[in-house]
């Protein structure tokens, strides 16, 4: 797709990210031309990241770069898959810069299921209208969120869904904004 071709997107994960999250949307990303590039928190994640399907365990993913050596100039959005990973990185202090650096310059960020709490964590939901899993609505409203129980919702920057039954429509909105960030302004 035009203008997509060669953006650089930084996948946010840790170990219990929920296999098809990111499966299925960096195939489209990348069949849209993108590059994804895994982003872990450790030396560990350089070796083994250890995905999940449903309960079930799923494949493994090796970190490419570490979010600590990274910053949101390096990379044109951010993914956010869900699972249990979020939970476990949202407390990371470069976790938490990373994703306010990408607010703070408007770059796009796509988010799914309990991918949330990672934008929670990072104190950048207050006003924002947003959906995840259903099972951290109240963590939304709590944080001053505005949630919504919509397959995809766009705020700005933002995109965000609920979790897998919603990626087809996630996946066209993510690539169309993705395009539209990387569109020149006329």
């Amino acid at each position: 797709m035009q203008g997509v071709e060669g953006k650089r997107v930084a996948a946010l994960i840790g170990d219990g990210y929920e296999e098809q999250d990111l499966v299925e949307v960096r195939r489209a990303l990348e069949d849209a031309g993108a590059v994804v590039t895994i982003v872990g928190i450790d030396e560990k994640a350089r070796q083994r990241i250890r995905g999940k399907r449903g309960l079930d365990d799923g494949g493994t993913s090796r970190a490419e770069e570490l979010v600590a050596d990274c910053t949101a100039d390096d990379f044109d959005a951010l993914l956010i898959p869900g699972g249990t990973s979020p939970d476990r990185l949202r407390a990371n202090r470069d976790v938490q810069r990373f994703v306010r650096e990408f607010d703070a310059v408007k770059k796009p960020m796509f988010s799914i299921g309990h991918g949330a709490q990672i934008l929670i964590s990072a104190q950048v939901v207050r006003g924002r209208q947003l959906t995840g899993a259903p099972s951290i609505s109240d963590d939304i409203r709590n944080a001053g969120g505005l949630y919504r129980d919509q397959p995809t919702v766009q705020d700005s920057n933002w995109v965000t869904t609920r979790g897998g039954e919603d990626l087809p429509q996630f996946d066209r909105t993510i690539v169309e904004r993705l395009a539209a960030a990387a569109a020149p302004v006329a």
